[in-house]
C-alpha cells in the first residue's frame, strides 16, 4: 500500500499552523491599524492645538491696536506707527482702523496694501455687523487676485467704537510645505474654514485635496468661525515591523505564534510609550509655566518696611501660556515721611515684555533717585520707550504719600486709578488719565491729589483682576470694589490681599495679575 505524501497529523499540524499564522496576521492586522489610526489622530490634535495657538496671539495684538485707537481718540500718526510694527512682526497684507457706531463705518489709518473687504464692496455689511465682543470676529475667504483671510476685533470694554480690522493673505495656489524639521512633516494636511471640510472653503494644504487614504480630521475654535484641520500619514506611524507583521505571521506559521506575540507586545508599548511621552509633555509644560512663574517673581522687589504703612503685594502668573508677562510693581521710600509706588502692565508676553518690565522698573528707580516727581517720572518713560522700536507700550500708576501731612498724589498713564477702603465703604479714586507710555503720544501728565482718610487701604491693580472674557469691564472693577469693601476688617494686610484674589479669581487667571496694598492708620 503506498503511503500518503503526507501523513494526516502532519496535514493537521501544518494547517493548524498555517491557520493559526493567518489569524495572527489578521490579529497584526487588526492591531496596525488601530495602532496607525490612534497615533495620526493624536498628531491631528497636536496640529489643530497648533493652528488654534494662533489665535491668542493675533487677538491680542489687534486688541493692543484697539486701545491705542481708543487712548489717542484715533489719532491716525499713532496708529500708523503701531500698524507698522505689526506689519513687521506678522503676514498680514495690510492692518486698519475703523470707527463704527455712526451712519456708515469710517476708515481711520490704513498700513500695507488694499483691503480686499473694500475692493469687493463688503467693509459697509461686515463692519456694521460687527458687536462688541472678545471673540476675534472672522471674515469669509475675500477672493481676489490673492485670496485673503479678514480678522476684526470690537472689544467688550470701552474702545468708543473703535476697530481694528487686518488682512492676511491665503496662498494662490492654496499650496504650502511642511519643513523636514517640523514635527508634522509625515502628514499630508489640509485646512479648511468651517465646521466641515467643503473644498470651496480651502484654506491651504501640502498637496491635492480631497486629502485620500485613512484621515483623521478635528476641528477647532477660530474666532467666531471654526477651522477644521484634515490629516493623513505619510508613513507607517506604529513603524515598518508593525506594517510587516502580516506578511511575517503568514510566512513564518508556527514560529510566529511566539514572534507575532512579542510583536504585537512590541506595538503595544510603543503606543504606551507614546502616550508616556505626552504625560512627560505635560509634565515638562508645567515645570516651564513655574519656571517663568519664578523668573516673574525673582524681577519684582520686596515691598519695604516703613513705619505707619503697612504693606502687601501679590503677583499671579497667568495661565494663557509658558511666558513670563510684564506686569510689575514697586514701593520706594524717598524720605522719613514719603515713598513712592508704581504699578504696570507691559503689553504682551514672552522674553521681551519681561526684559522691556525691568528696563522700566529700573529707570523708574534711577528717576525717583536723583529726585524727580512721579509727573516727570512718566514723562522721561514716555520718552523712553517707543512701540515702533520696542513693540511694546505700557500702562502706568505712579503714586506718593507724604505721610506727615496725610496726602496722597497720583499719575496714571493708561491704567486704572485705584480703590480707596475706609470706614465707609470702598470706592475708585476718580481723575484724569494721561495715554500709556511708549505710544508716542508725548502730552502732560496730571496729578491728582487727595487728602488720606485717619485710616484706610489703598489698593492698585493690574487688569488681570478684573478683566474676564464675555463680560464688560465695569463689572469687574464693581466686583474688585464690592469684594475690597467687603474684607477691609481683615488682618494683617497679606491675609486681605490673598482672599482678595481668591474672591475675584476662584480657579486660574487668564492673564497676569499684581496686587499692591497699602495700609495705614492714625
Amino acid at each position: 500500500m503506498k503511503r500518503p505524501l503526507l501523513r494526516p497529523l502532519t496535514v493537521v499540524v501544518a494547517a493548524f499552523c498555517v491557520l493559526l499564522g493567518l489569524g495572527l496576521a489578521w490579529i497584526a492586522g487588526i492591531v496596525n491599524h488601530h495602532s496607525n489610526q490612534r497615533l495620526l489622530e493624536q498628531q491631528v490634535q497636536q496640529a489643530g492645538a497648533t493652528v488654534s495657538s494662533a489665535l491668542p496671539v493675533v487677538q491680542s495684538e489687534l486688541l493692543d491696536g484697539v486701545q491705542v485707537g481708543a487712548a489717542t481718540s484715533g489719532n491716525a500718526e499713532a496708529f500708523g506707527r503701531f500698524a507698522q510694527a505689526l506689519l513687521a512682526r506678522h503676514s498680514f497684507a495690510a492692518v486698519s482702523l475703523w470707527k463704527v457706531g455712526g451712519s456708515a463705518p469710517e476708515q481711520i489709518a490704513l498700513k500695507g496694501d488694499s483691503l480686499s473687504l473694500v475692493s469687493s464692496h463688503k467693509a459697509t455689511a461686515f463692519l456694521a455687523s460687527l458687536k462688541p465682543s472678545d471673540t476675534l470676529q472672522v471674515t469669509e475667504i475675500l477672493p481676489g487676485g490673492q485670496p485673503r483671510l479678514g480678522y476684526a476685533m470690537m472689544p467688550t470694554n470701552d474702545s468708543a467704537g473703535y476697530v481694528v480690522y487686518a488682512e492676511s493673505p491665503l496662498p494662490t495656489t492654496r499650496r504650502f510645505e511642511l519643513p523636514a524639521s517640523s514635527p508634522y512633516s509625515d502628514l499630508d494636511v489640509a485646512l479648511y474654514l468651517g465646521p466641515n471640510a467643503d473644498e470651496s472653503q480651502l484654506l491651504e494644504a501640502t498637496g491635492p485635496t480631497p486629502i485620500k487614504g485613512t484621515t483623521a480630521r478635528i476641528s477647532v475654535p477660530f474666532g467666531t468661525t471654526s477651522v477644521t484641520l484634515v490629516g493623513a500619514s505619510k508613513t507607517q506611524l506604529a513603524g515598518g515591523l508593525s506594517a510587516a507583521l502580516p506578511w511575517i505571521a503568514i510566512g513564518v506559521g508556527v514560529l510566529l505564534a511566539v514572534v507575532g506575540g512579542a510583536t504585537v507586545e512590541s506595538v503595544a508599548r510603543g503606543r504606551q510609550v507614546a502616550e508616556a511621552l505626552a504625560v512627560d509633555n505635560e509634565r515638562l509644560y508645567r515645570e516651564q509655566r513655574n519656571i517663568a512663574g519664578t523668573l516673574q517673581h525673582a524681577l519684582l522687589p520686596e515691598v519695604p518696611v516703613i513705619d505707619d504703612v503697612e504693606i502687601a503685594a501679590r503677583y499671579f502668573a497667568g495661565v494663557a501660556g509658558i511666558e513670563v508677562g510684564g506686569d510689575w510693581y514697586d514701593v520706594i521710600r524717598t524720605s522719613e515721611d514719603h515713598l513712592v509706588f508704581f504699578v504696570g502692565d507691559v503689553s504682551g508676553r514672552g522674553l521681551s515684555a519681561a526684559t522691556t518690565m525691568a528696563s522700566l522698573r529700573y529707570s523708574i528707580r534711577a528717576y525717583v533717585a536723583q529726585g524727580d516727581g512721579i509727573d516727570e517720572v512718566l514723562r522721561k518713560l514716555s520718552h523712553m520707550l517707543d512701540i515702533e522700536i520696542d513693540h511694546h507700550f505700557a500702562t502706568v500708576l505712579a503714586g506718593e504719600i507724604d505721610l506727615s501731612a496725610r496726602r496722597l498724589t497720583l499719575a496714571a498713564a493708561g491704567h486704572f486709578l485705584p480703590v480707596m477702603v475706609a470706614a465707609d465703604g470702598a470706592q475708585f479714586i476718580e481723575g484724569e488719565i494721561a495715554p500709556p507710555v511708549g505710544i508716542g503720544t508725548k502730552v502732560h501728565q496730571p496729578l491728582l491729589t487727595f487728602d488720606l482718610p485717619a485710616s484706610g487701604t489703598l489698593l492698585a491693580f493690574t487688569d488681570g483682576i478684573v478683566e474676564r472674557k464675555g463680560e464688560l469691564i465695569d463689572d469687574g472693577l464693581e466686583r474688585l470694589r464690592v469684594a475690597a469693601a467687603a474684607g477691609n476688617d481683615v488682618e494683617p494686610l497679606e491675609k486681605f490681599l490673598d482672599e482678595l484674589v481668591s474672591t475675584m479669581v476662584p480657579g486660574d487667571a487668564d492673564d497676569d495679575i499684581v496686587v499692591l496694598g497699602l495700609r495705614w492708620t492714625t
